[in-house]
């Protein structure tokens, strides 16, 4: 228990002993100090806070440098089967036929064993987001649609007239800075916060809304966007870095995790990334910065895992169809198509950002609810082997190269609405589905050109393709590899270890 300081026992001690009217006297004095104590604190902090900005804005006018970017780093470097590979069945074996009578007449040719072609829906890309559609409450207000969720923010308007004057230089990033220190910006952070908080948004969604906010307050205007979003990031915490080429106002944000197939530049010891450019800094070959950071410390963006509950469902619906042993089984799926508008604007990144982002709500009562049903009288093994067999036979596999022209990994959502997938996507919806019906550990293996998966059976059966990782035996998994069971390797790696093995939290 907190004990009161020395001064409220002498206030209470004297009131005591003057009554009832002194002590209401003592009471409201000692009150008023408190309340002055708050204001002091307030406006010193608003002082230190004016301080800083000014130190920064001064600082803006010189010491900025021409710095070099670098071509984003590609995940896997080696090409990927552009045919999916298939099990090979085993003959029957047949006696030995004796040779035909010289008499008799030619044996009729079996007829051919007609080939269904796979049938695929034509899915169109899903388009960059739009810039959001201001739509005017009040005065100096703003509400926005953010995937569909209603944002409300106040705005100084003097945000909204500013323009960028001339050319890009320090001079004028330095003015802008004073200028937006010198505005009401304080109660737009709280509002823009607080949406954070409420649609429980990961770091990139926090980013993003920032991003449809200054669309909504500078809309068709890149370079003013791009100053108030650096305004705007670094005062919510974020280490972003502006820099100028030209008339063209350029952002670069750190982040914590690796981030691939993205231009990047390095000031000091951290990386910046260019992934707020719509095509990821693939246009930029150098451009001037600052070198030295804010005077507070600021954090990288955390993109480990990716938010899915926050958008408004857009539903729409994929038809799905595979063998199982004989019987013809058809599924539609529905799935979120503002979730997939979304997943498409994230920056590429490790694998773990993939494998440990769940699916959607919608995926969950529908997908989830219907495999299920299916393999409810399955054992474990069974089971395993039915959602091999969904992955492997109801998606039509093409490398992204072909189908994109870049590499491109795919989280759940995604493989519902693109009309092909590849090695890495089928890995993460597989393993999924895996945890989801099984509740089963399961891994992801990396080898040259390939990404398969292992899962931590409760029986592993001798001639199992296995894996140990941290203590634990997998057993190989490959939804890529058609017909294949578990516990069947590819025959490309099967005599070959993991480059990597991708631990997945979930």
């Amino acid at each position: 228990m907190r004990l009161p300081s020395k001064s409220v026992l002498l206030a209470v001690v004297a009131a005591c002993a003057g009554g009832p009217c002194a002590a209401a006297d003592d009471f409201k004095s000692f009150r008023e100090r408190q309340q002055q104590e708050v204001q002091q604190h307030k406006a010193e902090f608003q002082a230190y806070k004016e301080q800083q900005d000014g130190e920064f804005a001064e600082y803006l006018k010189s010491q900025w440098r021409e710095f070099e970017t670098f071509q984003g780093k590609v995940r896997i470097k080696e090409p990927k089967p552009r045919q999916v590979p298939m099990v090979v069945p085993v003959a029957p074996t047949r006696p030995i036929a004796k040779p035909p009578r010289p008499d008799a007449p030619p044996a009729a040719l079996p007829p051919p064993v007609p080939v269904a072609p796979i049938v695929q829906p034509v899915l169109t890309p899903p388009p960059p987001p739009p810039q959001p559609k201001s739509l005017p409450v009040a005065a100096n207000t703003v509400e926005l649609a953010f995937y569909g969720n209603p944002v409300r923010f106040v705005f100084d308007p003097l945000w909204k007239t500013y323009r960028l004057s001339g050319a890009a230089k320090p001079e004028a990033m330095s003015a802008f800075w004073g200028t937006m220190s010198g505005s009401r910006y304080e109660s737009t952070i709280q509002a823009v916060n607080e949406a954070r908080r409420t649609l429980k948004l990961d770091d990139w969604g926090h980013v993003t809304l920032w991003r449809s906010v200054v669309q909504a307050l500078q809309p068709e205007r890149r370079a003013e966007q791009n100053l108030l979003l650096w305004y705007f990031l670094v005062k919510s915490g974020y280490d972003v870095r502006l820099g100028y080429s030209g008339a063209d106002v350029h952002l670069f944000v750190a982040v914590k995790q690796q981030v691939y197939s993205t231009k990047f530049t390095s000031v000091g010891s951290q990386t910046y990334y260019a992934v707020l450019d719509e095509d990821r800094g693939k246009c930029i070959r150098s451009f001037y910065t600052y070198e030295a950071s804010y005077p507070n410390k600021l954090k990288p963006l955390d993109i480990q895992s990716a938010a899915t509950g926050f958008t408004r469902t857009v539903p729409a619906q994929r038809a799905l169809s595979f063998d199982y042993r004989g019987e013809a089984i058809a599924l539609n799926v529905p799935y979120d198509r503002r979730l997939v508008e979304y997943m498409g604007s994230f920056p590429q990144s490790e694998f773990e950002l993939y494998f440990d982002t769940d699916g959607s709500a919608l995926i969950r009562a529908s997908l989830l609810a219907d495999l299920k049903k299916l393999t409810a009288k399955m054992d474990e093994e069974e089971t395993v082997n039915f959602l091999l067999a969904f992955v492997q036979k109801a998606f039509a596999y093409k490398t992204d190269a072909d189908q994109f022209g870049y590499e491109k990994y795919f989280f759940v959502e995604e493989s519902l609405f693109f009309p092909y997938n590849d090695c890495e996507d089928r890995s993460v919806l597989f393993a999924w589905l895996a945890h989801e019906l099984l509740g089963i550990k399961a891994v992801g293996l990396l080898f040259p050109g390939h990404m398969t998966t292992a899962v931590a059976l409760k029986r592993v059966k001798a001639g199992f393709a296995t894996v140990d990782f941290q203590g634990r035996r997998y057993v190989v998994a490959d939804p890529t590899y058609i017909g294949a069971t578990v516990g069947m390797a590819m025959p490309s790696y099967a005599n070959l270890k993991p480059s990597r093995v991708v631990e997945i939290l979930r």
